[in-house]
């Protein structure tokens, strides 16, 4: 089964997506910071990062590109999960480099579906 990195600063979101995933059958860590996120992933290897966009310590999209262009051997799936969801905000997650975008408030099947897309 997947390991999945959940970043958040915000802990209702970060529950939700926390029991969605371990309730599939996912092992989840999750973090409430990019910067706590980054220190973890130079140690360790994760299928899936989901992602807040706008966080306090670095935004997503910053934290999006310093994963893509870590020294990770592995480069994780990247899915944002965001209240952001004017078009022109999107268009700029996904230019960011995402994978995938999941609006906020998601669904337990948005949320699946974004992390493993062959499910």
């Amino acid at each position: 089964m997947k390991n999945i990195l959940v970043v958040d600063d915000n802990p209702l979101n970060s529950n939700l997506a926390r029991i969605i995933l371990t309730r599939a059958g996912y092992t989840v860590h999750v973090f409430a910071g990019a910067s706590e996120a980054l220190r973890y992933l130079e140690k360790n290897t994760v299928d899936v990062v989901l992602t807040d966009v706008g966080m306090r310590d670095i935004n997503g999209k910053e934290f999006c590109r310093l994963v893509k262009e870590g020294s990770h051997m592995v480069v994780p799936r990247m899915v944002a999960y965001t209240a952001f969801a004017m078009e022109e905000e999107l268009l700029s997650i996904r230019a960011a480099g995402f994978d995938a975008v999941v609006i906020k408030p998601a669904t337990r099947v948005q949320i699946l579906a974004a992390v493993d897309p062959a499910s």
